[in-house]
């Protein structure tokens, strides 16, 4: 189902575009982007790709794509507003403490918000992963030749050593159509955390998503497709 060619190239593409989200983000924040402007290319595959090269001189290198990667690249970009952000025009302040250890007014100060937030993720954001996870389980299953009852899919999927390959494997899929701008909402949010997240719900430090990872990940939902066989 993938190649470590086909994968690499897309987490390259996710990363860069995320790197040009953060930079229109503060762009709109010191008012050389207007709001308005930022946020309709940065919601619109067209828009998105027409924009980048129309500035390609002045992004930074980190979150700049090959010129033969743009219509893919703008995919991913226009797909992040959709799926795990929400860009706000006016975010206000919030209250700001050094490692959160005390909010007495000593301890601490009120700083700008930032325009670029995460989106609070719902019970259907979660089915809707759920939905997801089981439809590329049985996409890789009929790759292989297998058929999985319903019994025997739930078992994969109530399996907790593969929570975070299932995952994987269903977010490297999605990060596939996401190539082509199409954008699931926030359910591939609820996919990110499965994996780059603690159970405890914090983020796993110093994690990064890579081709080798998504390829293990689907290895080992092969292995227990075939053992469910």
């Amino acid at each position: 189902m993938f190649t470590d060619e086909q994968m690499s190239r897309a987490v390259d593409l996710q990363a860069r575009s995320y790197e040009l989200l953060r930079w229109v983000s503060s762009a709109v924040k010191k008012g050389f982007i207007s709001f308005k402007a930022a946020h309709n290319y940065s919601s619109n595959s067209s828009a998105a790709e027409e924009w980048i090269i129309r500035h390609y001189l002045n992004i930074p290198e980190a979150a700049k794509p090959a010129l033969e990667d743009m219509k893919d690249f703008s995919g991913i970009f226009s797909t992040y507003l959709e799926n795990s952000f929400e860009l706000v025009s006016n975010p206000g302040k919030h209250l700001y403490s050094p490692d959160a250890h005390c909010f007495c007014p000593i301890c601490s100060w009120l700083i700008d918000a930032p325009n670029l937030k995460t989106r609070k993720l719902t019970s259907a954001d979660k089915k809707r992963a759920q939905r997801m996870t089981l439809g590329a389980l049985n996409h890789l299953a009929s790759e292989q030749g297998v058929y999985l009852s319903e019994m025997r899919s739930k078992a994969i999927l109530e399996d907790v050593s593969l929570r975070e390959h299932l995952a994987l494997v269903t977010y490297g899929l999605d990060l596939l159509s996401r190539m082509k701008g199409v954008a699931v909402g926030p359910a591939s949010l609820v996919l990110w955390r499965t994996f780059a997240w603690l159970p405890s719900g914090s983020p796993k430090k110093k994690f990064r998503l890579s081709a080798e990872l998504l390829l293990q990940a689907e290895q080992a939902v092969k292995e227990a497709i075939f053992q469910e066989a």
